[in-house]
């Protein structure tokens, strides 16, 4: 058995787990994520600054590391779910865990970085995919592009409606529209992790799919896009954001439907290549996946860095400043890995919300039954 089944319908148990270690792959797939957002940050792309002489090609990591974020947010689910007792004891790990995020996030956000913190819109996005938990997979499939689809259509308008009403005022209830990822629209991101989830992950055939049909999205979407005269990726003189048709702007975070398609392919695309690359070197990647397996608590860090090095950091961006951090991270995750199980925020949520989810949802009996059909 390559990878745990899906949870089985409420009322039966799943399929046992036999492979309970961690998947290597997605460890590094969290750790380019986490890499994409920090350069995103304090990387000089030649757009912010005073220097000209940045790395241009940084342009590639603006919405789409933050998508691959969000897309093993909902791997992550999918395979606690397989390993739970059942569904409610993982709805109630996901609800614990969620609401961590929202704290820690607030608490982040409140150190007033010119960081937008996607921590408590990702722990809304998994409270809202908790609901398709019982899905069969291919209407998870559906729902997710329904979500980026129709919500990056609907997105604009809503946050108009929103903003007239005062709804866009109300504190965390206003992340489920805000201008930055969006938890009506990015769930849409957590349903094809959690889709991704019931794939044979260890497959070397998965991994392959998953890269090519990935590609194959993200560059084909992105290529009508800019075929229908929508804004482009990299930065352009004398651009400005909205050319129209909006519906087809790749912008970074223009939330167009084509934007976020074609983020969702690069995104499943990136983790087929992390699965592969993390077998094929074996050890030689080992530090990143430490850093991977850590990724939240090193996300909270470095805005903890960026708050006291001061909003230069971000607005004078260092290239040579972003290698050192992300060298130093990754030293820091790898030295931490030798001696414990789990990055201290990660340990917290899980003795946290396995603790809650036990005594809310007792394990009760030993696992048995028909996975989730597909």
């Amino acid at each position: 058995m390559n990878q745990p089944a899906a949870t089985a319908p409420e009322g039966t148990a799943s399929a046992p787990t036999r492979v309970r270690e961690r998947i290597g792959g997605l460890d590094l797939a969290r750790a380019v994520a986490f890499m994409g957002m920090v350069a995103a940050h304090i990387g000089d792309d030649t757009t912010r600054g005073s220097d000209a002489d940045g790395w241009w090609w940084l342009w590639i990591v603006h919405g789409r590391s933050s998508a691959l974020f969000a897309v093993l947010a909902g791997v992550s689910i999918g395979i606690m779910a397989s390993r739970a007792p059942s569904r409610r004891h993982t709805r109630v790990k996901v609800a614990v865990r969620a609401v961590l995020l929202v704290a820690v996030g607030v608490v982040v956000s409140a150190l007033g970085t010119p960081v937008y913190v996607i921590l408590p819109n990702l722990g809304l996005m998994m409270l809202l995919a908790t609901v398709a938990l019982g899905w069969r997979t291919r209407w998870i499939w559906a729902g997710a592009v329904v979500l980026l689809v129709g919500g990056g259509l609907a997105f604009d308008p809503v946050l108009r409606w929103t903003e007239a009403t005062g709804l866009s005022s109300v504190p965390l209830v206003d992340r489920l529209w805000w201008h930055h990822y969006p938890a009506i629209v990015w769930t849409g991101y957590l349903l094809i992790g959690l889709a991704v989830s019931r794939l044979p992950l260890r497959a070397w055939t998965t991994r392959m799919r998953l890269m090519l049909g990935g590609t194959a999205v993200g560059v084909g979407v992105a290529a009508l896009g800019i075929a229908a005269d929508g804004q482009t990726p990299w930065p352009e003189a004398d651009a400005t954001f909205g050319w129209f048709p909006a519906w087809a702007s790749m912008e970074a975070h223009s939330y167009s439907p084509v934007e976020l398609v074609s983020n969702a392919g690069v995104a499943v695309a990136s983790i087929g290549l992390c699965l592969w690359l993390s077998d094929a070197t074996g050890p030689v990647l080992a530090p990143l996946r430490a850093l991977g397996s850590m990724a939240f608590t090193a996300y909270v860090g470095h805005v903890v860095v960026i708050a006291i090095v001061g909003d230069e950091m971000v607005y004078e961006p260092s290239n040579a400043a972003l290698v050192v951090l992300l060298m130093t991270f990754t030293a820091a995750a790898w030295a931490w890995r030798r001696r414990f199980r789990q990055g201290p925020l990660e340990l917290m949520m899980t003795e946290a919300s396995t603790a809650v989810a036990n005594v809310w949802a007792p394990p009760g009996q030993p696992r048995a039954g028909q996975p989730l059909p597909r």
